[in-house]
């Protein structure tokens, strides 16, 4: 089946070092299953709580404040139709993405708590938002399969809690994983490149990596002209550890990751921190 083309989009990059499961998911939409997110510990290391009050809903994962601003979930991405234009599968998912996130807020005051990256580059703020009884919204809509884990490097803080949620999520098939914008793509796809500028989940095995000159590269393919390659500079080979510096132990395992997908001599995806990329079950 063909899938639909995409709104060329850009933006920092993320990924996320965890354990997922893989498999296909049905083009399927609705239902979604019932679903209560049952509060989940604070991600340490966030500002102190600050109370917000919302007075609109943009869409699933942004939200009008009092006062003016504009509070962008930080994360995660919800559907939206500018994704694949058209799409009336798609379309349907944002104003369910949207309907969740304003019955979870109600008309409560929510609870906003930050990271290192306090905007995005639209002025927008960022923060992790919780309920005031302590049900985290991010968590809610991943778990629910009305969003999926879409972070940068300034804000890590909670990304590995979500990405495990997420993992759960994806098995069920419902709600985002059963619209083919959604989709895992496969590494070795001969037509990656036609994703090219737009947000993308890929897994595969990988074929070689190494680091040469303090530059990370994570190959699918001997041919580096057609085959997906990471691309991990500084800081995330800092930040990775040891076990980023020295990646010649990731050959042969099976991975997936998450980014911007570009065409640099192929297709590529650049790795801006460790967590954008996960270390699958064998």
């Amino acid at each position: 089946m063909e899938e639909p083309s995409y709104t060329s989009r850009r933006s920092l990059l993320n990924l996320i070092i965890g354990l997922g499961l893989g498999g296909s998911v049905l083009p399927f939409w609705p239902p979604l299953p019932p679903a209560h997110a049952e509060p989940i510990a604070v991600p340490e290391g966030l500002s102190p709580p600050e109370s917000a009050e919302v007075v609109a809903v943009i869409d699933g994962d942004t939200l009008a404040l009092k006062g003016g601003a504009v509070l962008r979930l930080a994360g995660i991405e919800a559907p939206k139709p500018a994704l694949a234009p058209r799409d009336t599968a798609l379309a349907g998912l944002a104003e369910a993405a949207a309907a969740a996130l304003k019955a979870l807020v109600g008309s409560r005051p929510v609870v906003l708590r930050q990271d290192v990256g306090k905007r995005d580059r639209y002025g927008r703020r960022l923060a992790q938002a919780f309920t005031s009884e302590g049900t985290w919204l991010q968590a809610a809509l991943i778990a629910k399969s009305l969003a999926r884990v879409h972070g940068d490097g300034r804000n890590r803080l909670g990304l590995e809690t979500l990405l495990r949620i997420e993992a759960t999520a994806r098995k069920s098939r419902y709600g985002i994983w059963g619209e083919p914008t959604f989709w895992v793509r496969a590494a070795d796809d001969p037509k990656l490149a036609r994703f090219a500028g737009s947000f993308q989940i890929v897994e595969g095995r990988v074929f070689a990596a190494a680091t040469v000159n303090r530059t990370g590269f994570i190959n699918f393919g001997a041919d580096r002209h057609a085959d997906l390659t990471l691309v991990l500079k500084n800081p995330a080979l800092d930040l990775g550890g040891p076990a980023m510096m020295d990646l010649g132990w990731l050959t042969a395992k099976p991975i997936r990751c998450r980014g911007w997908l570009d065409l640099h001599d192929g297709p590529s995806i650049d790795i801006s921190h460790a967590e954008q990329i996960e270390l699958l079950e064998t």
